[in-house]
């Protein structure tokens, strides 16, 4: 166990020294999961096989689809002018655009999907153009909204998954956990009225006009929600269809297409996919996720401290909400309570689990949209730690009044 504790330090290190030098984010990803297979005893030949195989695994090659084809829509949607019609009939229907801004990417968050953040960012980019808003404060727009329903969302493979383990029903879940939700939004809100200069609209254009750009902006990305969620059809194909029914009414050339999926495929995108994949990969087959837990029980912390750090580090480690909760809570469970459950303990597991995968570098939607917005890493942090603790304050209150 030791030697897996060691590994995942090692590339933690090795990740946050990289990211310091601006060494591409794929890459440093990539280098630190081989720095852990072989702090972990694998060869070099082993390491560079799991590698190879993490990059081919259907479950990467889904995710590189995915990520390409929504980034490819919302690119030729904005150079059509679709997201310029979108934001401005909002900012016609609603005076204050903090309000537009927030809404934008909270409506995306009703599509789950890895790097769903990517769908609503072009929004969020065009709705901020004309002010003096800071890359890391459009990126924390686009990324925290995105994520304020994921406490109570049914649609969301988290909430069903948690109810199973607790053997609890979904609306017992969305009951314990909807303070959190409400936590996070009053947190980003009071970071974006506080420090997000996004300015006043001018509504006199409220009307009909206003309404037709807003529904001729949005339906692409409300084509994909209604065919993914409504549906059940695979996002690929809804996301390529989205695109080319786009072009044709848009009446998009060959090179409006051609450069959507350039942008679509630029380097850092799709390192970034693939790094990510290593990554998780090599915790994996390592072993490493499994290593954590046992770890902290056997350093006889105090249960209520054991029931925030496992699934908070659980999350910092893999970025994915599944992987912390299939992981944390079948140990969890005996402290919370067993067959007398004890909800509020599974909410403030939950908190401090998603939490971590907020801040966790590995998060997908994290790193996407911090490269799209070309933000600092170290500001983009900071900007997240405020509301971040607001929703643990919250958490650990209802536990302890």
């Amino acid at each position: 166990m030791e030697r897996e504790i060691i590994a995942l330090g090692s590339s933690i290190v090795l990740i946050v020294v990289m990211v310091r030098l601006r060494v591409d984010l794929g890459v440093t990803m990539l280098a630190g999961a081989a720095l852990m297979a072989f702090v972990t005893g694998m060869n070099v030949g082993p390491t560079v096989a799991e590698l190879g195989r993490s990059f081919v695994k259907l479950e990467t090659l889904r995710l590189l689809g995915r990520i390409v084809t929504i980034i490819a829509l919302g690119a030729l949607a904005g150079r059509l002018g679709y997201l310029d019609r979108f934001v401005s009939g909002l900012r016609r229907l609603i005076s204050d655009n903090r309000v537009v801004v927030a809404v934008i990417p909270a409506f995306g968050g009703l599509l789950p999907m890895p790097g769903g953040a990517m769908l609503t960012a072009p929004m969020v980019k065009t709705a901020l153009d004309r002010e003096e808003a800071t890359a890391e404060q459009r990126f924390f727009i686009s990324y925290w909204f995105r994520h304020v329903w994921e406490y109570i969302w049914p649609l969301y493979p988290a909430i069903v998954f948690t109810a199973t383990l607790v053997d609890r029903t979904i609306a017992d879940i969305f009951l314990v956990n909807y303070p959190l939700t409400l936590a996070a939004i009053a947190g980003g809100v009071l970071l974006v009225l506080k420090n997000v200069p996004a300015g006043r609209n001018v509504t006199s254009g409220r009307g009909h006009g206003a309404r037709t750009d807003v529904l001729s902006g949005v339906w692409p990305f409300a084509l994909v929600i209604v065919g993914v969620l409504v549906l059940d059809v695979e996002l690929i194909f809804v996301a390529v269809a989205a695109t080319l029914l786009l072009g044709f009414i848009g009446k998009m050339t060959w090179r409006d297409l051609g450069a959507a999926y350039r942008r679509a495929t630029e380097f850092q995108i799709v390192s970034l996919v693939l790094g990510v994949a290593a990554y998780k990969h090599i915790l994996e087959v390592a072993e490493i996720v499994d290593a954590v837990p046992p770890f902290f029980m056997e350093m006889h912390m105090p249960e209520l401290l054991v029931i925030a750090a496992v699934p908070m580090l659980i999350g910092l480690i893999t970025g994915v909400t599944m992987a912390f909760i299939g992981v944390a809570f079948p140990l969890l469970v005996p402290l919370m309570g067993g067959d007398a459950i004890d909800m509020e303990l599974v909410m403030f597991a939950f908190a401090f689990g998603f939490v971590g995968c907020l801040l966790s570098p590995v998060h997908l939607c994290h790193v996407l949209t911090r490269e799209y917005f070309k933000a600092d890493f170290g500001r983009s942090y900071r900007m997240l730690i405020v509301p971040s603790l607001i929703i643990l304050g919250v958490a650990t209150a209802i536990v302890l009044l």
